[in-house]
This record gives C-alpha cells, sequence and structure tokens, in this order.
C-alpha cells in the first residue's frame, strides 16, 4: 500500500552505541600516499579499485563505477545571497587514486533509529545552511536528508547531511557526513568506517569539515546536498556543492529495499543526548523566528521522480517535533519571496530533554 504522504522530520533521537558496530580498521593497510586537509586531518590517496569499501562480502565481484547517469540538476543561489561552503583537498589524489580519511580503533559508528512516508521516489536533496555549535564530548548534532524502505527490523536507510560529533571525529567542527544501513541497522555505518560506500572524487570525502559557516543575522553560508539513484545500475550516489562533486554512491547491493527506489525521504534534524541529558544545540542554536538568517534553513526539498523531474514536496507534509521543547520547527512550504522553493527553518538552543 502506498501513501501520498511525505514527512518533515525534525527529530531528536536517542542513539546507542554497539560494540559490534566499533569500526573495523586494520593498522595494515597498504596506504599509498598521504594527504592533509586545511584541519588537519590525514588523507591516504588510494588505488580506487582497492579501497575498503569494496572488502565488504556483497561486493566481492563489484566493478567500481566511475561516471553515473544521473538528472540532478545545480541549485543556484537565491535572493538571500547564501554562499556554498567549501570542502575538499587542498591538493585532489592522483588519477586514479581516492581520499579515504585515516581512522583509528577508537573511531565509533552510532546508529540510528526513523520514522517517514510516502511513495516511490528515486532521490531528492535541498540547501541547508552551516552553522558552528558548541557540542558537548558525547552529544552529536545533525542536519540532514534520509532516504529509506522496508520494515522497521530490516530497514534500508540512507543519510547524509552536516553535523557535529565529538566522539565521532574528536574535533567539533562541522562536517560532512554520510550514514547507512541495509537491514535495520545490524549492518552499516558513519562515513567510510566499515566497508560499503564506493568513493570516487578526488577532492571530497564523507566526514571532510566545511567551511565557512553562517552566522546568526549575518553572512549565511550552504551544503547543497542530493542523494540520486542511477537509473541504470541501481546505484544510489551523493553529489554536494551545487550539484558539481559526485563524491561516490552506495552500491544497490547494499539495500534489499533501495533496489528500485524508496518510499520514504525527510529533511530535518537530528540530536543525540548526552549522558547528562541534555540535548546539543541543533542548527543555528535558535529557534525558528521568522528571520531566515536567524535559524537553519533547508530550502529547495525536492524529490525525484521515475522519469528524473525533480518535484517539491505536496501539501500533505508531516511535521513531527520533540515534545521536551527545546527545538523548533516551521513549515514555511513554497517561499516565492526568496525564490527558494520548498524552505523549512528549523533548530533550537538544546537542554534538559530526558526524562
Amino acid at each position: 500500500m502506498k501513501l501520498n504522504v511525505e514527512l518533515v522530520l525534525l527529530l531528536l533521537l536517542f542513539l546507542s552505541l554497539s560494540p559490534s558496530e566499533m569500526a573495523n580498521v586494520s593498522s595494515e593497510d597498504d596506504l599509498d600516499l598521504e594527504r592533509q586537509t586545511r584541519e588537519g586531518d590525514t588523507i591516504d590517496c588510494v588505488d580506487i579499485n582497492n579501497q575498503p569499501a569494496l572488502d565488504h562480502p556483497l561486493l566481492k565481484n563489484h566493478k567500481v563505477q566511475i561516471e553515473p547517469n544521473l538528472r540532478v540538476t545545480s541549485l543556484r543561489k537565491t535572493s538571500l545571497n547564501a554562499k556554498s561552503v567549501r570542502s575538499g583537498l587542498r591538493e585532489p589524489c592522483p588519477i586514479g587514486t581516492v581520499p579515504i580519511r585515516r581512522v583509528t580503533k577508537e573511531d565509533l559508528v552510532v546508529s540510528l533509529t526513523d520514522n517517514m512516508v510516502e511513495n516511490t521516489k528515486y532521490g531528492g536533496g535541498g540547501c541547508v545552511t552551516v552553522y558552528n555549535l558548541t557540542v558537548a564530548h558525547d552529544q552529536l548534532s545533525a542536519h540532514n536528508i534520509w532516504i529509506e524502505s522496508g520494515p522497521r527490523e530490516h530497514i534500508s536507510m540512507i543519510v547524509a547531511g552536516w553535523m557535529v560529533a565529538p566522539r565521532l571525529y574528536g574535533d567539533t567542527l562541522s562536517r560532512l557526513f554520510t550514514y547507512w544501513t541495509g537491514d535495520g541497522y545490524h549492518n552499516g555505518c558513519y562515513d567510510v568506517l566499515c566497508s560499503g560506500f564506493v568513493q570516487v572524487s578526488r577532492e571530497v570525502i564523507p566526514s571532510f569539515p566545511l567551511e565557512p559557516c553562517s552566522t546568526y543575522g549575518g553572512s549565511q553560508y550552504e551544503l547543497v546536498i542530493n542523494i540520486e539513484q542511477d537509473r541504470n545500475t541501481g546505484n544510489w550516489w551523493l553529489v554536494v556543492l551545487h550539484a558539481s562533486i559526485k563524491v561516490g554512491y552506495w552500491p544497490k547491493e547494499l539495500f534489499p529495499y533501495l533496489r528500485d527506489g524508496s518510499l520514504h525521504i525527510a529533511w530535518g534534524g537530528i540530536g543525540l543526548t548526552g549522558s547528562d541529558g541534555i540535548c546539543p544545540p541543533m542548527g543555528s542554536g535558535h529557534k525558528p523566528d521568522g528571520n531566515f538568517k536567524h535559524a537553519a534553513i533547508f530550502r529547495r526539498l525536492h524529490w525525484a521522480r521515475w522519469d528524473g523531474k525533480s518535484l517539491p514536496p505536496s501539501n500533505n507534509m508531516t511535521e513531527w517535533v520533540d515534545r521536551s521543547n527545546v527545538y523548533g520547527l516551521v513549515n514555511h512550504h513554497h517561499v516565492k519571496k526568496y525564490r527558494s522553493g520548498y524552505t523549512i527553518s528549523f533548530g533550537g538552543p538544546g537542554g534538559y530533554c530526558s526524562g
């Protein structure tokens, strides 16, 4: 049964760490070349056909797809004068290699849970403003798009956006991130902390810092993010920064319920509560007040139809905000004044939300 309902989701979830989801990183990996990001991350350039993603048992015979067949289009800036964030290596990896962020055995994979509804979609995306946030070591604040299908216990899910996660990255930088699971959180991980996501770009990878960031009432910087399924191969591609950088893809073999489109898509935020019961700030750290330079905005919300046409969300959007009242969400619908398309504003200062 297909439901003609789409979900705008501002979601507070209590996430958990699982020993079985610890990153499986070998200290004996054959690393070819080394790069540094502006923030000091160590990046290794490895042969594109020998990258860790291909160690996944479901990808034993997978041939790397270099170029996708996508219909995603560039999203131009609006009268808000929001500029695109920057991300990537000072110098791209050599041709034939891709960047992989060097991680340690202490890097953890944190699992997610869900809630979304809709008829078949073959991708979606939008533009979300990026801010610097002060987040405690055991908190996480994420701002992203979800694509998922399947029963809860075996859900197939792809998530991408930006977040601040000290426990995951060891700092409080705003970073591009991804998450996937093909079997209800029994497998999958953030970024490339496990095999699965196939890196293709020589410049940008999941986990890279984003700069500069927006300021409250001041300059606005946004991350343009699209996820689209290649109709020929069935692989799900991640495209960022005004649709100009094809970062890589999740092979269709990983997702039993995402082989032919998705039933669900959502946009919004996630907050991971600290051990003290305090939720982190989200977005700009301020609740929406009608001023697009005060709270984080997610604009140009769209989904991809079977023929590649991008469509805005319908009027049947479902909104959800955590009852603790530390966050807010405003659905502005189609905003003509700023040529921003379908737009939401969301976020808040965080605070006590447990109990």
